[in-house]
């Protein structure tokens, strides 16, 4: 199967399981999508207003310290294991 048909694929099961209103919302997001560049999009992006928790650090900080000791995956090895190389 081809990645054009695996994603053709996952995307009829996602449109099977939307509810009645959601198609049309998700071809206003497609559409803004298309209309612009990443650039333009990531600009448009809402401000996330959400306040910073000690969660958050904790997270970023265990994170970073997998990063230093070099705990990480590339992104083929992710894809080889998930099957999609």
């Amino acid at each position: 199967m081809s990645s054009k048909e695996k994603l053709q694929e996952e995307l009829d099961q996602l449109t099977e399981s939307m509810t009645a209103e959601q198609p049309e919302k998700t071809m206003l997001c497609l559409k803004s999508l298309l209309s612009q560049s990443w650039d333009e999009y990531l600009e448009n992006i809402p401000y996330d207003d959400e306040p910073w928790t000690e969660e958050d650090e904790i997270a970023v900080l265990e994170a970073n310290e997998d990063i230093d000791k070099g705990e990480v995956y590339s992104l083929e090895e992710v894809m080889r294991e998930l099957g999609d190389l």
